[in-house]
């Protein structure tokens, strides 16, 4: 008689892990080591009928190498121990048995290892069991001997402190291995290089005024400077000293190179100057600009970009009166560019040329609101539509401010008086009235006529008011519309 579970019983049970594996065991581990360990560990207490190497490696989506690099690591951890080698096999030692039995037996190699690592740093830092497991695994995952993992050690200790962490030392260990330096003699021209980096960027911290160990993100940033941009060390400094700023950060630092290093082709190993000096300019630029406009703060890469373009249709004078412009209008940074594109769609070239236009679109609105308060409308912008009939008036019409400002006082009871105004111009228009004393003389003369009784109800019509009723209140465009269309609509500055 045999008795067995159910073949999915295992799905719906559960598998009972040590804490003291959770606490001991696990803070140390790999990620990958842990998902092998704990699916070993469901194996044994729910047997499968094929479970090898391939089979777990296919269940947690793993290569087999990985697979064995885990078990090895277990293996010297003294909880699974290896109980054959084709196929390769291993049991589970249950922890509390371990440690009060202390059964284990050890790996010679790896005994040897941690002491050749104790011997080396002895009286300078000891090493947790963890700790000597992570840097034995180097020696199989990434092929490094022993001799240069205590090189690599060493460097750690020399360049970060004696407290270095052994994820950064495993940053570096993969550095090597990506690099194939196996050899004590490689090892060593590499961790040269990298200290030499390590050095130079200490340099450029304090220049900056910076009280931190480098990070590895900021290695980065300085191999990126020295071995793809190949600016030297001089270089940097350089752009360091050049960054007119209290408290200069590294990303500014960053900028001004990637500047300097575009802006050369083919660029040399010492700084051009004169390209740092035109990037420095154009930021000064850019932060006028943005002051203007009601910006603060360090100027975006975006912000940059928009500028950049600026700068390559007009020069920093006219770019100024645009952002004040749009600054008196309540506008941001991204209307100046629209500005002055609408500048360089009208062909406006010349700096005074410009100018010439801002005055005239202004006399013109401050004509229109002189109109607007002899109705006592006040604190009113002129709307579009506004402009537009002024060009109308002025240039279609033919009419001079004179009588424009008489046609304004008449309108003053309307209940629409813009419209109003438009009506009683293009009747002045129609009948040949150029003066203000012709204008009078017309408006004497309807008075004496007799009322049109001739509307239903015995209502009077005012001829001037037979105009379409349209609401141009209704149509006035924002400030910043206006200025787009600086030129009032006659086409002209």
């Amino acid at each position: 008689m045999t008795f067995a579970f159910d073949e999915q019983f295992a799905m719906f049970d559960i598998t009972p892990v040590e804490n003291q594996f959770i606490l001991e065991y696990l803070p140390g581990a790999k990620g990958d080591h842990v998902k092998v360990y704990l699916y070993g560990l469901l194996c044994c207490y729910h047997p499968q009928k094929e479970t090898d190497i391939g089979s777990i490696s296919r269940e947690l989506g793993m290569t087999e190498d990985e697979v064995m690099l885990a078990f090895r690591y277990w293996e010297r951890r003294g909880i699974v121990r290896r109980v054959q080698d084709h196929p390769p096999a291993w049991q589970y030692i249950n922890i509390k048995q371990k440690n009060l039995l202390d059964d284990d037996i050890p790996d010679p190699e790896y005994v040897q290892f941690s002491r050749e690592l104790e011997n080396c740093f002895e009286g300078v830092r000891d090493f947790h069991g963890s700790e000597i497991a992570a840097c034995y695994e180097w020696k199989d995952a990434m092929h490094l001997s022993t001799e240069v993992i205590l090189m690599l050690l060493k460097y750690m200790a020399r360049t970060r402190g004696k407290h270095f962490k052994i994820k950064d030392a495993e940053k570096v260990a993969m550095m090597l291995s990506d690099e194939n330096a196996l050899t004590v003699d490689d090892a060593e021209h590499v961790l040269a290089r990298d200290e030499s980096m390590n050095a130079g960027f200490r340099k450029v911290l304090r220049k900056l005024g910076k009280k931190y160990n480098p990070s590895d993100a900021n290695l980065m940033v300085y191999k990126k400077w020295v071995d793809d941009w190949h600016f030297t060390q001089e270089a940097i400094e350089d752009a360091c000293d050049r960054t007119g700023t209290s408290d200069p950060s590294l990303a500014l630092v960053d900028a001004i190179l990637e500047k300097a290093y575009k802006s050369q082709g083919n660029p040399e190993k010492v700084l051009d100057r004169n390209a740092l000096e035109s990037y420095e300019q154009q930021r000064k630029n850019l932060k006028e600009i943005l002051s203007e406009t009601g910006h603060r703060g360090a100027p975006t890469a975006a912000q940059q970009e928009l500028y950049s373009r600026m700068a390559a249709m007009y020069p920093q004078e006219v770019i100024l009166l645009a952002a004040r412009e749009c600054a008196a209008k309540n506008r941001d940074f991204d209307s100046v560019m629209k500005l002055l594109q609408s500048w360089q769609d009208r062909g406006f070239t010349r700096t005074e040329q410009i100018r010439e236009h801002i005055e005239a679109f202004h006399e013109k609105e401050e004509f229109l609101k002189s109109l607007r308060m002899k109705w006592s409308v006040r604190d009113a912008e002129p709307g579009q539509k506004a402009l537009q009939l002024l060009a109308k008036w002025e240039n279609e019409l033919g009419f001079s401010r004179d009588m424009i400002s008489l046609a304004a006082e008449y309108a003053f009871e309307a209940r629409k008086p813009v419209a109003y105004m438009d009506a009683i111009l293009a009747g002045w228009a129609e009948k040949g009235i150029r003066t203000p004393g012709a204008a009078e003389q017309e408006r004497l003369d309807k008075k004496k006529q007799p009322a049109d009784t001739g509307r239903k109800g015995g209502e009077k019509t005012v001829p001037a008011q037979q105009y379409s009723q349209r609401d141009y209140s209704q149509e006035q465009d924002e400030a910043m519309q206006r200025m787009l269309t600086m030129d009032g609509g006659d086409g002209r500055a």
